[in-house]
């Protein structure tokens, strides 16, 4: 696998979008649609090329920003950790908050069973594509972890759930602390990468009565490993 976007793969991912937002594809932000492949360790991932202009273009039409659309520091950390500690494979793996889903084809390559979720619909049909583009198979649905709580709920328990950069808020973390505990099997790990924000010094304080905790301190991201407690 060169890493390179084939046309039925540029073809699709243009498709997606334009079906996504009942538009035609000429209509789609230039800056959607200008992307490139790059490469973290073994994987691959498909991203638009210029983040800053697309930005400028989505705010122009009134949409958010797009923060689904670039490989933040906790992202590319957690991918990394889980190259070196894989899951089993079988593993029901779950993403929360995926945007571009590194670390759902990192798990989805050693074999676990992979549903990667991101409350962006645009980070949805990226993160489909990424899988594909490492031709490993994995679901996608957009499902907001904050509001679709109980969905994901009836879809574990989950051997593992990975977070990255997910509680950058109080709400996120209160919402956190009511659902992560709900989502993991007994024998579960929640996997959590963080830059070393306040709602995840939060989260972790409180949790501690829920979880084992282990954690691996790195200069920019840290890795936190909770297990259910008792």
């Amino acid at each position: 696998m060169s890493g390179a976007l084939t046309d039925p793969l540029r073809a699709s991912l243009v498709r997606s979008l334009a079906e996504l937002r009942d538009v035609a594809p000429e209509e789609l932000p230039p800056a959607l649609l200008d992307v490139s492949v790059r490469r973290v360790g073994d994987a691959y991932y498909v991203c638009p090329a210029d983040w800053e202009q697309l930005r400028h273009e989505e705010g122009g039409a009134g949409r958010g920003v797009p923060y689904w659309a670039r490989p933040w520091p906790s992202g590319l950390a957690l991918a990394h950790h889980l190259a070196e500690h894989p899951p089993a494979a079988g593993a029901r793996v779950l993403e929360l908050g995926c945007g571009l889903a590194l670390p759902s084809v990192v798990a989805a390559r050693a074999g676990a069973k992979v549903l990667a979720t991101d409350g962006a619909p645009d980070a949805v049909v990226f993160a489909a594509h990424v899988l594909a583009l490492n031709e490993v198979e994995g679901e996608v649905a957009c499902a907001d972890w904050a509001r679709d709580g109980e969905a994901l709920v009836r879809r574990g328990p989950f051997d593992l759930v990975l977070a990255a950069d997910v509680l950058y808020t109080r709400a996120n973390v209160d919402v956190a602390l009511r659902l992560f505990p709900r989502l993991l099997a007994p024998s579960g790990t929640l996997l959590l990468a963080d830059p070393g924000r306040a709602g995840a010094r939060d989260f972790l304080a409180a949790a501690r009565g829920r979880f084992h905790l282990e954690s691996e301190r790195g200069d920019a991201v840290s890795i936190h490993s909770l297990r259910l407690a008792g």
